[in-house]
């Protein structure tokens, strides 16, 4: 009788324990497709448009489309797609038309600019503008120099050590003098309009070895600071009031030391790269602190003295380090893409700056591993000063200053697709501006 109810007793724990991880099992075969349909709705995957970039004749045509790739699933044509033609939806005889099918029909008269840009919108994707580039007459420049203000180092009457350049919203010039503990703007014919800020100082409001100067959609000037102590980053109206500053010095969360490359996402949130920490912080326009992500490292995803930072048009992030490659991440600092290795001895090493464009460009200012300058393309006194690179990273053209060697300083790009380059060579510094061809 006591062997019997041991037996029982055995019995009905097995079965109490079977009965147990029969449901887990259950459980966990019910919760799959929940669980597959909860990330498939956060994460919705990601097109690519095919081909990126070709050279067309007049009068020819080609075929683009676009590919949906989502993980654990095939790829697929997305069909519902929205193009336009340098901003034109479905194009216009001067620039090439495009249709519903994706099939582009080249004009048959090369444009000016002969870089034209393909758009496609999607949706379901979280890069929804897909950029593709069509390049007509590629043996000719793609930038002409339409204006250059110098001063000779020995009798500059401005300049100390720029190292930055944008405009405002009134099309001015600004310029962040690091050396010269000046932010500076002129006209777009280099007339002289004054200072931002209250002079040369450690206090609020006063400028100290200024590295970057950004504007917002409203015209605020964002300056990166580098005073011994406070916050790294000051805001300022477009008159040249403070406003604002935000982001002490230091390594905690929030915190900075070399504030470098900045810009602002569609959300109006502010992304700045930490050259010496080597991670991005990313801030609300009102520099609230939201998070921090990146880390130094060899591998490809890893930051290397990054100095570069911009943000497309899907809020995708630009990288650039200063000795190694051009990365793309997504807005959370999943790494994407290499778009540009280091080359030497006979290519770029050094990347210091980038801009970007509307149609998801990006400009790499380079410098080679000669040395002072930029790399040796056409002659022993001609330099690559610039490299541009689409949306998916193909290389687009090269661009060489008036300047003949020159430090990599800094490149920004306007509406209408003009480039602004800020330099100091070894005898003189100032500014060029070039027009696309």
């Amino acid at each position: 009788m006591i062997k019997l109810s041991a037996h029982f007793l055995l019995t009905k724990r097995s079965l109490i324990c079977i009965n147990r991880h029969l449901f887990s099992i259950a459980f966990l075969l019910l919760a799959v497709p929940c669980l597959s349909f909860a990330q498939s709705s956060q994460y919705l995957g990601r097109a690519s448009i095919h081909p990126s970039i070709v050279i067309v004749k007049p009068g020819e045509n080609q075929k683009f489309k676009i590919i949906k790739i989502v993980s654990l699933r095939p790829a697929t044509l997305i069909k519902n797609v929205k193009w336009s033609v340098n901003d034109i939806p479905g194009g216009n005889k001067y620039f090439g038309k495009i249709g519903s099918d994706g099939v582009y029909h080249a004009p048959v008269k090369i444009p000016s600019p002969h870089e034209i840009h393909i758009v496609g919108k999607v949706e379901g994707v979280t890069n929804q503008r897909l950029f593709a580039t069509v390049i007509m007459a590629p043996e000719k420049p793609f930038y002409e120099m339409v204006y250059e203000y110098t001063e000779p180092i020995n009798t500059a009457e401005h300049f100390t050590n720029p190292h930055c350049i944008t405009l405002d919203k009134d099309g001015n010039i600004l310029v962040a003098d690091y050396d010269g503990n000046r932010v500076l703007r002129f006209t777009q014919k280099g007339k002289y309009l004054g200072d931002l800020g209250s002079g040369i100082g450690n206090e609020p409001g006063q400028i100290y070895l200024p590295r970057v100067v950004i504007t917002d959609k409203k015209g605020k000037i964002f300056v990166s600071d580098q005073k011994p102590f406070g916050p790294r980053v000051q805001v300022f109206s477009h008159k040249g009031k403070l406003m604002r500053a935000f982001a002490e010095k230091g390594i905690g969360p929030g915190e900075l030391l070399r504030a470098h490359g900045m810009d602002f996402d569609s959300k109006d949130r502010l992304f700045i790269i930490d050259v010496d920490v080597m991670r991005v912080n990313i801030y609300t326009h009102d520099g609230e602190f939201i998070k921090s992500w990146g880390r130094d490292g060899p591998y490809r995803e890893d930051f290397n003295a990054s100095h570069g930072l911009v943000i497309d048009p899907n809020d995708d992030v630009f990288i650039s380090g200063y000795y190694g490659s051009l990365q793309k991440f997504d807005k959370d600092g999943k790494f994407l893409k290499t778009v540009h290795e280091s080359d030497p001895p006979d290519g770029s090493v050094y990347i210091h700056s980038i801009a970007d464009d509307k149609w998801g460009n990006v400009y790499a200012m380079v410098r080679g591993s000669r040395g002072y300058g930029g790399e040796v393309e056409v002659s022993k006194d001609k330099v690559v000063s610039m490299k541009k690179f689409n949306n998916n990273g193909d290389f687009v053209c090269a661009l060489t200053l008036k300047v003949k060697a020159h430090a990599e300083n800094w490149v920004y790009v306007d509406e209408k697709g003009y480039l602004y380059f800020i330099y100091r060579s070894s005898d003189r510094m100032g500014f060029e501006i070039f027009k696309p061809l």
